[in-house]
């Protein structure tokens, strides 16, 4: 009987506790872009501010992937970081930059900036 509940037990804790653990999505605070506006054939450097705030011990110290997206003008992120440098295009407008921040457990956050290009 000892051995039975025993088993029972260690089953139990091995359901519930996995259960336990949650990953938080991350969340992008901000982007900032330096110079806003800039000039046609400019050159604007990005931050991406982004924090993750697991309570679990176990995934408190995960680490973040930044992917930056533009669909005109080049844009350039060396190691995945949260730093990027776009160049502008030559045709004045307004124009979006896009950063996605993941987590290793696949939490995804998105936040867009609007540059203008003089």
């Amino acid at each position: 009987m000892k051995n039975i509940l025993l088993s029972l037990s260690i089953i139990f804790i091995g359901i519930t506790i996995p259960s336990c653990i949650h990953n938080y999505e991350p969340v992008i605070s901000t982007i900032s872009a330096a110079p806003n506006p800039v000039s046609k054939g400019g050159t604007v450097n990005l931050i991406c501010s982004a924090s993750d705030d697991d309570n679990s011990s176990i995934l408190k110290n995960e680490s973040l992937s930044y992917a930056w997206f533009a669909s005109v003008g080049e844009i350039i992120s060396e190691n995945s970081d949260n730093t990027a440098i776009w160049t502008a295009p030559q045709d004045a407008g307004k124009y979006s930059i896009s950063c996605s921040v993941t987590d290793e457990y696949d939490g995804l956050d998105i936040k867009t900036i609007e540059i203008i290009v003089e």
